[in-house]
This record gives C-alpha cells, structure tokens and sequence, in this order.
C-alpha cells in the first residue's frame, strides 16, 4: 500500500471532492487528509508548521494539493531533503491572485524551484481555462517550472463543489499513475 497526504486550499479537508478521493483510491493508496488551520484565514508560518507535523519527510512521497494548498505543497518539498517526490497539483498557482489580494502575504516567498524541481520524480498539474480563481496559465507555469504533466481542461473552474466536483476521477487516475 502507498502513502499519500492531501494538502486542501481555502476549504476544509472534507471538503469538495477530498474524502471521495480518500475512498476510491482504498486500499491501494492510503490518502490521508491533513487538517490545515484557519482555512478560511490562512497563514503560511501555520499551514507550514502542520503540514510538518503531518507528513513525513521520506523519499517516495506523494502529496495531493488543491489550489492554496498547492504552493504549501511546493514549500514543503523545498524545505526538506526528500526525494522521488510525487506531486499531483489541481488548480496550481505560485503568484499573488488579482481577486484575492488578503492572499499576498501568504504567496510570499515565492516557491524556489531550483529546490524543487531536482527531489520530483513524477508530477500531473491540472487546470481549467476557465478557473474563476486561480488564472490557468499560473498552473501552465507552474507545471513548466516542474517538468510536469500537464492537463488543461476547457471548463471545470475550479474544481470545487460548486463547480460540480464531489467525485474527480481524473484526479484518482493520475494518483493511481503517479504511484505506481
């Protein structure tokens, strides 16, 4: 069985379409939803601390990330010595969001891909061109600054449940690829 850990953005980790992905990727993955403090208010030094007190920094890792949690997803491999680093980003962003300018204290520093880039084995971005939050060209470039796979789709916004998304079987079929 592998190990995987879900990073959530300005939500909750039962969220969207977090725990149906928790379910479907059983038992070949065991997916485990990490709890971020004050979603709805995030502070980096906060989400950065629980994240490490959550998951291991062992070679292998996969994360899962969704929007905010993305860059947070980015930092932490940055900050560790880890590597064969699997990463599947939804709705990627590493720069500040024009509609949501409280978030520009949070994007700071922006993410050292010189760090990062050389510990990730394998990585999928997926973005919507029409994502209401998070510009889908800040994924393209995020996935270019990875060497990642990337997978744009024409409408999906933001893959949250508004946008219909409490199930997401292309987020499981990249997971189950990005593991093997």
């Amino acid at each position: 069985m592998q190990n995987a850990y879900l990073i959530h953005g300005t939500s909750t980790r039962d969220d969207d379409w977090f725990p149906w992905l928790e379910k479907a990727c059983a038992p070949q993955i065991k997916l485990d939803r990490i709890f971020l403090p004050n979603p709805f208010a995030p502070q980096a030094d906060e989400w950065n601390d629980a994240v490490d007190q959550q998951v291991p920094a062992t070679d292998g890792l996969t994360l899962v990330a969704h929007s905010l949690g993305c860059i947070t997803a980015l930092r932490f491999v940055a900050r560790h010595q880890i590597h064969d680093v699997r990463l599947l980003l939804v709705g990627a962003f590493d720069q500040g969001l024009p509609t949501y300018p409280e978030l520009d204290n949070f994007m700071m520093p922006a993410p050292d891909y010189q760090q990062i880039t050389p510990k990730v084995s394998r990585a999928t971005v997926i973005t919507a061109k029409d994502d209401p939050i998070a510009p889908y060209r800040n994924s393209i470039s995020v996935a270019h600054q990875l060497g990642a796979k990337l997978i744009v789709q024409p409408t999906e916004g933001h893959f949250l449940t508004s946008d219909g998304f409490s199930e997401f079987p292309l987020a499981l079929k990249e997971l189950q690829r990005l593991t093997k």
